[in-house]
């Protein structure tokens, strides 16, 4: 390409660029917004494979996911108390979701803000619309967390409102199920850290869903382009065991496959696939 038309390029994208990481700008607390916090130490902001920069060894997983950019700011308190905010914008609201259930699990306290929000000790993620925001404190003392949480608030009331789940999370029964436990993916990077115990080697999927049950079991379900697909991974499911030696029930229904991992047998593997067929067929 000629010299002079790339420039022209460049120039062109280079508004729009300073357009869009001026929206995620615009959702940050200015001093003053939250009582008693100012911001510290200069914004930054990474799109595309800039991420790598940023998120060292780290940054394939929210590729995967659909990472568009972030923005990271600091803030700090007159009792000299530090929060870092980190607002990721994905490619849509199922991104923003799916990075969202990496981010968190089980154990953590579920709290209001954005569509869903969970904190561990001084460390806390919402999401809402296409965005996930990350919010860590620097130490768990009670000043900390408040200060995080007001600082939450208020970026999320700066943020529109929306955002979907997957249409996929509404097909796991909830019986017994583990509402924060669940974990979605696009990928097979999101699906290896969805279980400790998952090392099958499944792919071609478009994206799928995971739910612990109280019942000690998990339930995976996975949607192929075709049920083709489906089948031909189900065959292939066939007395394959899990890390600890448990057997693995496989089912398909159209191009949905799903598997029960865990402590269930037979007859509550089939319990739950009915269950879940129904699901999908609404």
């Amino acid at each position: 390409m000629n010299i002079t038309i790339l420039l022209s390029v460049i120039l062109f994208l280079l508004p729009f660029a300073e357009t869009s990481q001026e929206k995620l700008t615009e959702m940050l607390p200015e001093n003053g917004e939250v009582p008693g916090w100012t911001k510290h130490r200069p914004l930054q902001h990474f799109a595309g494979e800039k991420l790598y920069e940023y998120i060292d060894g780290g940054a394939e997983i929210y590729h995967e996911y659909g990472f568009v950019q972030v923005v990271v700011q600091d803030y700090i308190s007159g009792q000299k108390k530090s929060v870092s905010v980190e607002i990721f914008e994905m490619a849509s609201p199922e991104s923003a979701y799916g990075i969202y259930t990496f981010k968190t699990n089980a154990q953590d306290k579920k709290v209001q803000a954005g569509n869903d929000a969970q904190l561990a000790d001084y460390y806390m993620n919402f999401w809402k619309g296409p965005y996930l925001v990350t919010l860590t404190g620097f130490d768990e003392t009670e000043k900390t967390r408040q200060g995080l949480m007001e600082i939450a608030a208020k970026v999320s009331s700066k943020m529109p409102a929306g955002g979907e789940k997957p249409r996929i999370a509404s097909y796991l029964p909830e019986e017994e199920l583990m509402a924060q436990s669940l974990k979605y993916f696009t990928g097979y990077l999101g699906l290896r850290s969805s279980h400790p115990f998952f090392s099958l080697p499944i792919t071609g999927f478009q994206h799928g869903i995971k739910g612990d049950y109280a019942g000690g079991f998990s339930l995976f379900l996975f949607r192929f382009k075709e049920e083709q697909e489906s089948r031909q991974v189900c065959r292939s499911m066939e007395e394959q065991k899990d890390r600890r030696g448990r057997r693995i029930f496989a089912d398909v229904h159209g191009e949905y496959l799903m598997l029960v991992l865990g402590e269930a047998d037979s007859a509550r593997a089939q319990t739950v696939f009915d269950r879940t067929k129904k699901k999908i067929h609404g």
